[in-house]
């Protein structure tokens, strides 16, 4: 989780009639917004803003800021909060600055959270816009990674938001069956910082 805590009696207490208010990342959802054109459609994340104490926005800050298809853009000298700071860079892998192109599209989703009044953010992982927990650092055939955020996640962190990953499977898991009695959450559901991977790349 990048930011806040979420508030487990809202989630209990939401109903058709006074849902609970999520923004996802548009790929999460279906919409073809990835840098290729395709989408990153998530089982669990489509599950979540079906339900009926749900009301689901979704939205691409790079589709705004670059448009779809794009050329695949990474984090350079720093990871989200760096680039909010002045401090590092996005560049595609045209060699292009996009760093304004990637701010301008992180104010923009954080400007729809507000207005939608939104309490819960569920956004795509390693993403240099919407990761939460680790990002490309550098070109991606590096295969380089870096603990952070991509710039949107860390702009609506910085604003109050509470910004969760996809990949976060536990956490997710529990939103949805405190909306939906009916589901269970599998018993070896684990959230990103528990990913095997993570702790070996990483470090603990």
């Amino acid at each position: 989780m990048l930011h806040g805590t979420i508030d487990w009696e809202r989630v209990r207490r939401a109903t058709p009639e006074d849902p609970l208010r999520v923004l996802t990342s548009a790929c999460l959802v279906g919409k073809p917004t990835g840098w290729e054109g395709t989408d990153y459609a998530d089982d669990l994340v489509l599950r979540l803003v079906r339900l009926p104490n749900v009301r689901a926005v979704s939205f691409c800050p790079e589709h705004v800021g670059l448009g779809t298809p794009r050329p695949l853009t990474t984090l350079h000298d720093g990871d989200g909060f760096a680039v909010l700071d002045g401090k590092a860079r996005v560049m595609d892998t045209t060699e292009r600055d996009c760093t304004d192109a990637l701010v301008q599209g992180a104010r923009a989703m954080c400007d729809l959270a507000a207005r939608e009044r939104v309490e819960l953010c569920v956004t795509l992982e390693v993403s240099d816009s919407c990761g939460t927990t680790f990002v490309y650092l550098g070109r991606p055939e590096e295969k380089r990674y870096q603990r952070g955020a991509g710039v949107s996640a860390a702009m609506l962190a910085r604003e109050g938001f509470t910004v969760i990953a996809e990949r976060d499977r536990r956490t997710l898991g529990k939103v949805i069956a405190m909306l939906d009695p009916s589901y269970v959450v599998p018993e070896d559901a684990i959230d990103v910082r528990e990913i095997p991977w993570y702790g070996e790349y990483f470090g603990r």
